[in-house]
């Protein structure tokens, strides 16, 4: 399990960059943190459709992004299906063209790079996903977050058996609204406006579900907070608009255009 601390630190939670990492690299260079962490979905542009734009991206990601030790990413639904190249975890967006151009960069390294991604970090005891996790994902009782911490870990030992033979898991089912045949959608494929139900006394931050109406993070919609921030629950996906940082505890959502 990984858990990091804020305490005298600066942590930079960015979101689904999507092939855009010049935009993300920007956002990492000027907070100057101590941490940084993507929450995935490095690829699968919608509006950059050059194999050399995933041919960058992979580059970034391998040689400038996973090198730093001060850098973490989790897994993405977008993500899983260039680095295991499993039928299992295709979703839309998935061309045989853009897994080509990313694996003249990745390949003989795929595998040390695979290790390097994440299922869920855990900072100042917040779960950190891709999607987020659902409340009816977890056995009947659970005692505290401690406990639902533990079963993640437990579960991401299995996924990381199964992904790469080929087998589904929980962890990259999609659910109905994303029109697969789960219930709700695993950790990296759970929407956040359509699925998600959350887990009481839990604070998850997630991306996945792009926040296109709006173009700015979002709360779970049954919270209602003033700031965003004192939400339980909060998706960052909004093209890189907007981020959070941790520092000390306090949390902060800080908009791309201020930089």
């Amino acid at each position: 399990m990984t858990k990091l601390s804020s305490d005298k630190k600066k942590i930079v939670i960015v979101a689904d960059p999507h092939n855009h990492y010049k935009k993300l690299d920007n956002i990492i260079t000027k907070e100057d943190g101590d941490i940084n962490i993507c929450l995935g979905d490095w690829f699968d542009s919608f509006n950059l459709n050059d194999p050399a734009d995933y041919t960058a991206t992979a580059k970034y990601l391998k040689d400038t992004f996973l090198p730093n030790p001060k850098n973490y990413t989790l897994f993405g639904n977008h993500d899983i299906h260039y680095l295991f190249n499993a039928p299992t975890t295709r979703c839309s967006g998935y061309e045989q063209w853009k897994y080509d151009a990313i694996n003249k960069v990745l390949g003989v390294d795929r595998g040390s790079i695979q290790e390097k991604f994440y299922w869920f970090i855990v900072v100042d005891d917040i779960l950190l996903t891709h999607a987020g996790l659902d409340q009816r994902l977890l056995p009947p009782v659970f005692v505290n977050n401690e406990r639902v911490f533990k079963y993640l870990e437990e579960a991401s030992n299995d996924a990381n058996i199964k992904i790469k033979t080929n087998q589904r898991h929980w962890f990259y089912e999609a659910g109905r609204s994303r029109f697969g045949e789960a219930r709700v959608g695993g950790i990296v494929w759970c929407d956040f406006n359509e699925e998600f139900q959350p887990i009481v006394d839990l604070k998850q931050i997630v991306g996945h579900t792009n926040q296109y109406i709006t173009g700015k993070a979002a709360q779970y919609h049954r919270e209602g907070f003033a700031n965003i921030t004192d939400a339980e629950n909060i998706c960052i996906d909004c093209n890189l608009s907007q981020y959070i940082t941790i520092t000390n505890g306090k949390m902060e959502l800080k908009n791309y255009s201020d930089l």
